[in-house]
């Protein structure tokens, strides 16, 4: 029996996993959130077992600041799943991701519910705001530093399309925070793949796209993405790659994708073929496992031209003279 959805009410949705330094900053920027009158915010924190005292802290400010709840995982599953529990302890209409290493300016909320209204929107993004841990509140640049200026629609295939091969490290659109309906997500007590430890924003709003949702993205309302060297995203592997590619050809599956939807589809799958081929290489030297690096270049072509533009740096390193700042290893 499908749940009944109060269009009313906003859920943040946080998960946590040893992040203790920085969960009260993102739950207390989520509860500040100005909401329209009639409109009720609910704030949930999932703590994902973490080993340290994140799930003390987020108690403790949780106990200070009304609208707050925090739950725990029985046992440690990854941010799809804290989030899918997030979801199951609310009866929100709408809600939106905000990591636990991240902030949110007061009125961005307000401002993206304005806009689903007014565009009659499934799913309301806004460019993200790049900063850096040492000044979480500077702007270092916008996530899409080429966005065209007001709204752009977003189709599965523009969103797709703008998930690989961006200018910028870390800019693709698969990072977006955006607001959701509920209604527009199939099974949406769990809309998140469990799996999924990495991509898992891309997984979601490409399936909810390619379901017919009304989707677009706004310049930035004050989603401030802070990088910092330990973050999940960039503890990656080959196989949280492979499944990346498992999810693509399951979307190729469809029998109701566009020709330009497969095309941009196709163009993720060998990207991230590329990079699991490069991921696997990277741990099978570092493990010292010669099957494991074979297995690696046979992924995709990608892998071979990785090994050789690698071997290559290394050739031009050892014939040119050491320059200032280079690395001196014992």
């Amino acid at each position: 029996m499908d749940r009944q959805f109060d269009n009313s009410k906003v859920a943040i949705i946080i998960a946590v996993y040893n992040d203790r330094d920085n969960i009260e900053r993102a739950i207390r920027s989520a509860a500040a959130q100005s909401v329209p009158e009639g409109i009720t915010l609910d704030v949930v924190v999932v703590d994902d077992c973490s080993t340290d005292d994140s799930f003390d802290v987020a108690r403790a400010v949780a106990a200070e600041v009304p609208g707050v709840r925090v739950f725990q995982c029985e046992q440690n599953g990854g941010p799809s799943r804290a989030r899918n529990e997030a979801l199951r302890q609310t009866d929100a209409g709408w809600f939106m991701p905000l990591d636990s290493d991240d902030a949110v300016a007061p009125d961005r909320l307000e401002k993206l519910l304005s806009v689903a209204q007014s565009e009659q929107a499934d799913l309301v993004a806004d460019n993200l705001f790049v900063t850096r841990a040492s000044h979480p509140f500077d702007i270092v640049r916008p996530l899409w530093a080429d966005k065209p200026t007001g709204l752009v629609p977003l189709s599965a295939e523009y969103f797709v399309n703008h998930c690989f091969d961006m200018p910028a490290e870390r800019s693709e659109l698969g990072y977006l925070k955006p607001l959701i309906s509920r209604q527009t997500i199939k099974n949406s007590d769990t809309p998140y793949r469990p799996q999924l430890k990495f991509s898992e924003d891309y997984e979601l709003y490409t399936r909810v796209l390619l379901d017919g949702a009304k989707a677009v993205l706004t310049d930035g309302f004050g989603y401030y993405f802070i990088q910092r060297e330990n973050s999940s995203s960039r503890s990656q592997g080959g196989d949280e790659h492979r499944k990346i590619v498992e999810i693509d050809r399951a979307f190729l599956k469809r029998p109701d994708l566009s020709v330009a939807e497969r095309r941009a589809i196709k163009g993720h799958l060998n990207h991230a073929k590329a990079e699991w081929a490069k991921w696997t290489l990277i741990e099978a030297a570092r493990a010292r496992n010669p099957r494991k690096f074979v297995s690696g270049l046979f992924i995709s072509t990608a892998g071979v031209m990785f090994l050789w533009q690698t071997l290559v740096q290394k050739i031009v390193s050892s014939d040119r003279p050491a320059q200032p700042g280079d690395r001196v290893d014992p």
